[in-house]
C-alpha cells in the first residue's frame, strides 16, 4: 500500500489539534509518593509525547526515503536539534515535600524552593498556569500539561500561607 503524503499530512494535523484541545480538556490527579504530593505531566500529554515524536521522525525519514533528491545534511541537522528542544521543553515532575517545592526534569536541572522561601504565586491564563517564584530568583511553573491544577494551587496556599495573586 503506498501512502500519500497529502493523506499522512491531514492525519498529522488531525491529530495534533485533537492531542492539544484533548490534553487541556483532561484533568489528571495528584499521586501521593513517598517525597511528597507529585504533580505529574497529565497521561494523555505524555502520550501524546510518545507517539507524535516517533510518529514525526517516521514521517521525516519517510520523505527523505520518497525524496529523488538527497537532503543536505544541515536539514537533517536542524530537524534532530528540533526534537532536542521539544524534548527539553518537557514541564517537569513537581512534588510538593514536606520542607519545599521540587520540579524534576529529564534533562534540565531540578529546581527547589523552601517553604519559606516562597515570594509570590502568581496565577495566569484563568488559573490554568500557577507560578512559584522563590527568593532564590528560582521560578517553578505550574503549567496547563501538569494534573490537578486546582488541587495545586490549594496546596501551596496552604503550605506557603501565601495569597495567589494576578
Amino acid at each position: 500500500m503506498h501512502l500519500d503524503p497529502r493523506m499522512l499530512r491531514a492525519i498529522a494535523i488531525g491529530l495534533a489539534f485533537i492531542l492539544l484541545y484533548g490534553s487541556r480538556l483532561t484533568k489528571g490527579s495528584v499521586v501521593q509518593t513517598p517525597d511528597g504530593l507529585a504533580f505529574r505531566i497529565k497521561p494523555l500529554f505524555a502520550w501524546a509525547r510518545a507517539i507524535a515524536l516517533p510518529a514525526y521522525i517516521l514521517f521525516f525519514i519517510y520523505m527523505l526515503s520518497t525524496q529523488k533528491q538527497p537532503v543536505p545534511w544541515w536539514m537533517a541537522l536542524l530537524f534532530i536539534a528540533a526534537i532536542a528542544v521539544g524534548v527539553m521543553q518537557m514541564p517537569g515532575t513537581i512534588t510538593l515535600t514536606p520542607m519545599a517545592i521540587t520540579q524534576r526534569f529529564w534533562f534540565q536541572p531540578s529546581k527547589a524552593i523552601q517553604y519559606n522561601e516562597v515570594m509570590a504565586i502568581q496565577a495566569m491564563q484563568g488559573g490554568r498556569m500557577t507560578r512559584v517564584l522563590g527568593d532564590n530568583r528560582v521560578k517553578i511553573t505550574h503549567s496547563s500539561n501538569h494534573c490537578a491544577a486546582v488541587e495545586f494551587q490549594q496546596e501551596i496556599q496552604r503550605r506557603t500561607n501565601k495569597r495567589i495573586t494576578g
